[in-house]
This record gives structure tokens, sequence and C-alpha cells, in this order.
């Protein structure tokens, strides 16, 4: 995954302590492209910013910082929706010839 690529999330189980935290989160089928991506170093993960949703910075230690969402949340699409669906419109067509 890169910064623009479009993904589907996966999973939208949040515990009650991040549910009260954040105050967007992604949702359970519903598509979104990246914004930023994070690696942490303790503990070793990767987070996501979503071009859909800003949440306000929140403390962190001693830093404010926008949550991030774990990347395992979502998966990568190879074929954004809207241009599948195109290309499935297209392919559909009847054409007939005379």
């Amino acid at each position: 995954m890169k910064v623009g690529s479009i993904v589907l999330c996966i999973d939208d189980k949040f515990t009650p302590k991040q549910l009260t935290n954040i105050k967007k989160l992604p949702v359970k089928d519903e598509y979104y492209a990246l914004r930023d991506i994070i690696e942490y170093q303790n503990p070793k993960r990767i987070g996501v910013r979503l071009e859909e949703i800003f949440n306000p910075e929140i403390m962190v230690g001693e830093v404010l910082h926008e949550c991030t969402f774990n990347i395992n949340r979502f998966v990568e699409l190879k074929i954004p929706p809207l241009i599948k669906l195109e290309i499935e419109n297209l392919t559909s067509i009847e054409i007939e010839i005379w």
C-alpha cells in the first residue's frame, strides 16, 4: 500500500477506549483513500490516515497527534470500485452489427 491507494475497510471493531477517544472511525465494507502512512517502532506497527476521515489531535504522551488506524484493518484494491463499475458497464453493452 502507498499514499493514494484505494482500500476497503475489513475490520471496524474498536475497543471502548477507542470509541470514546476517536470521533470518526472507518466503517467495514466502505472504501477509503490513504493520505498518510506512519511506521511506529514501539509497539511495532503501521498506522494509516484516510482522506475521508479527519480527527482532532489528541495527546499521546506529551505530543498532540491525529490518530491513525492499523493498516491491517484494510485491504488494497487493485482497481478502484468506480473504475471497475465503469469497465463492467462498458463491457456489458451489447453492440448490434448490421
